[in-house]
């Protein structure tokens, strides 16, 4: 078996390939191309050749013959060093020459009378032949069902017997071709026919032909053939119109389809792509389409680089199956820039959320136990009446939020809502915040909150003299304004209190007139130790909270856990259980989804000795919180704002109120 290489990789080498695939004794070792293109290794590989990137006098040993077509063994290493027989381009073109003639002798050894008759005997239409006297010569086994006669009988009987008004003796007359004539035979079957005269080598004229079918038959293949283009019709306008890029390739892997929308993404028309190798488009990475042939099973997820511009892309592909066998695939393509914008679009949607306040509803409301449902049906009752309302329980129980809720199920829910803290020793300022001041034309809260709601928060610790200023208005619905004029304002004032007030009035620390204006609309929020029943809906609620503001990705808490967390005594109620969760999440490996009791045995189950206020732990977690978001985003304030959700305004705020060092910081602000 000779061995033979063949240097290059134009049409020539491939013609040359198939040259000697088809003889027997040699045997191709290879193709030597230094720098192979995608759509050469691919033929090369659909061909099982091979691929030589360079070669050596020691590597030819093994070779016979070196054929040379678009590039010169002399260009890798010296002829003179080779024992290896070369021939040259030109003698290659003259092989190829030589070859073609061959190949031609073979094919006339077919045009004889022996084959032509075995040939037509197997054609679905039926064929008549006739000599120059118009008696008949050959008849085909279609034939002879078409007539309803046997060959025996229909052989040396005359053309006109037969077919009576048919054109083939005109055909022999006039050597002229007639297509799709119509006749009707003696059976009275209606056929069509094409008739046309045959020559022999001296193109003399010895006879005629003709090729019949039932009209009856033609017009059921019509009708066939008008369903599948409207099909195929069909199945192209609906690819065309679809907004996901779509490649489809035969099961040889070369493109049959493209639409619209992958010439736009990849910057090919459909004449670059249909008819050529599905790695023709590939900028980096394995063709899908082609994993798909191999395995005939889909792909998904794969990223490569696609297009004239190397775009990323995710694409996916199957397997086109018809009746068993593998006919082609189908590929999907994905713009993975547009997949990262849907996720920031996203991510700032999700910032968005988060930096709205108090925009709960009932259905934030957890109340699996009996006394929140009681505390949920006079909230339901309140949302309804439009009028002052007062909400008792202890700290971090949730009186902003159900005050929010009040506000948010009212009709009011369209206007402003406000709060204010009541808690500050300064009685100036607590009256500049509601009133507002003449001297520099400030808008007071009251005034602000016109049409909606605003809540006063801790009212217990307001000062009496405020407090009958606010009864004032609410008997008279008017506001003194900083300009001096009067103006009338509808707010609803909704308040909280942390003490009974029955005992602040009597001792009087609390303005008897105002306490009775608010009694009328008491909603009690119980203590967390009072609704244990709510804390597998309240962790559930925490933990989504958090896995947003921490990045993180906490699925469950333990059934251990619960129980822990049952057991302790939460002095400030929810707000402190949400704190105590959130440690333990900030103690958790990222690749930990579940809450454990392990990661909550650092949490405090009391405010410390000194310095433990409800407001002081907070303020601590705020701290902790900013501190891990600076070191996650490089200190970058700008990546570190976007995380947590605030302006680079209030960032630099936090991080001055919390004595943060500056330096080494990036900014990108």
């Amino acid at each position: 078996m000779k061995q033979v290489l063949i240097i290059g990789a134009g049409e020539e080498a491939v013609r040359f390939i198939r040259l000697f695939q088809k003889t027997a004794g040699f045997q191709l070792a290879g193709m030597l191309v230094r720098q192979p293109s995608p759509i050469v290794k691919y033929q090369a590989e659909r061909m099982d050749i091979p691929l030589w990137k360079d070669v050596t006098a020691k590597s030819l040993d093994q070779v016979d013959f070196v054929l040379e077509t678009s590039e010169r063994l002399a260009d890798y290493l010296n002829p003179a060093n080779c024992k290896v027989e070369i021939i040259s381009e030109q003698s290659a073109q003259l092989m190829l020459a030589f070859a073609s003639e061959e190949e031609k002798k073979k094919t006339s050894t077919y045009n004889n009378q022996q084959f032509r008759s075995k040939a037509l005997g197997y054609l679905h239409e039926g064929v008549l032949c006739i000599n120059r006297q118009g008696d008949i010569l050959y008849v085909n086994e279609a034939a002879e069902k078409l007539l309803g006669h046997k060959k025996h009988r229909l052989l040396g009987k005359p053309i006109n017997d037969i077919l009576p008004g048919s054109r083939l003796a005109e055909s022999i007359q006039k050597r002229e071709r007639f297509v799709d004539e119509q006749l009707r035979l003696p059976s009275g079957s209606d056929i069509v026919y094409t008739s046309a005269p045959i020559e022999d080598d001296q193109e003399a004229v010895t006879g005629a032909f003709a090729v019949m079918k039932k009209t009856v038959d033609i017009v059921a293949l019509a009708e066939k053939l008008t369903d599948v283009r409207e099909v195929k019709s069909m199945l192209a306008a609906i690819i065309d119109s679809s907004q996901e890029a779509i490649s489809v390739v035969d099961e040889n892997g070369f493109g049959l389809i493209v639409n619209p929308a992958y010439t736009r993404l990849t910057g090919y028309t459909a004449e670059q792509i249909v008819g050529k190798p599905a790695v023709t488009d590939i900028m980096e990475g394995e063709s899908l389409h082609m994993q798909v042939l191999r395995t005939r099973r889909p792909a998904t997820g794969a990223r490569i680089r696609v297009g004239k511009h190397g775009k990323e892309m995710m694409v996916n592909a199957a397997p086109i199956i018809v009746d068993g066998k593998l006919r082609g695939s189908v590929g999907v393509l994905h713009d993975i820039s547009e997949l990262h914008e849907l996720q920031d679009e996203v991510q700032r949607a999700r910032k968005i959320i988060r930096s709205l306040e108090n925009k709960y509803t009932l259905q934030d409301v957890v109340a699996d136990s009996e006394s929140m449902q009681v505390t949920v049906e006079q909230v339901k009752f309140a949302f309804n009446a439009d009028a002052p309302c007062l909400l008792r329980g202890d700290a971090g129980v949730g009186k902003g939020m159900f005050a929010a809720i009040i506000h948010n199920e009212s009709k009011r829910r369209h206007r402003p809502f406000l709060r204010m803290d009541c808690t500050s020793e300064d009685e100036s300022k607590l009256d500049k915040q509601l009133f507002g001041t003449r001297s520099s034309n400030t808008i007071g809260m009251i005034e602000r909150s016109d049409g909606g709601t605003l809540f006063l928060d801790d009212v217990d610790h307001m000062p009496l003299s405020i407090q009958k200023k606010i009864v004032d208005f609410m008997e008279t619905g008017t506001l003194e304004l900083a300009s001096g004029k009067s103006k009338q304002v509808d707010t609803r004032i909704i308040v909280s209190a942390r003490q009974p007030l029955e005992r602040a009035v009597f001792e009087k620390r609390f303005y008897e007139p105002f306490f009775e204006k608010l009694k009328r609309i008491t909603i009690y929020i119980p203590a967390l130790a009072e609704r244990k029943e709510d804390f597998r809906g309240l962790l559930s609620t925490i933990v989504h909270k958090q896995n947003q503001q921490l990045q993180s990705s906490v699925q469950t808490v333990s059934e251990s856990s619960i129980d822990v967390l049952k057991e302790k005594k939460w002095l400030h109620n929810v707000k402190e259980l949400e704190i105590a969760v959130t440690e333990a999440m900030m103690r958790m490996e990222k690749s930990e989804l579940r809450l454990e009791p392990k990661h909550l045995q650092h949490s405090p189950q009391k405010p410390q000795a000194s310095g433990g206020t409800l407001q002081e732990q907070v303020e601590l977690l705020e701290k902790k919180l900013i501190e891990s978001a600076l070191q996650a985003n490089a200190y970058n304030k700008k990546a570190t704002a976007d995380q947590l959700g605030v302006s680079i305004r209030n960032l630099y705020y936090k991080m001055d109120k919390y004595n943060f060092d500056g330096s080494g910081m990036q900014d990108l602000s």
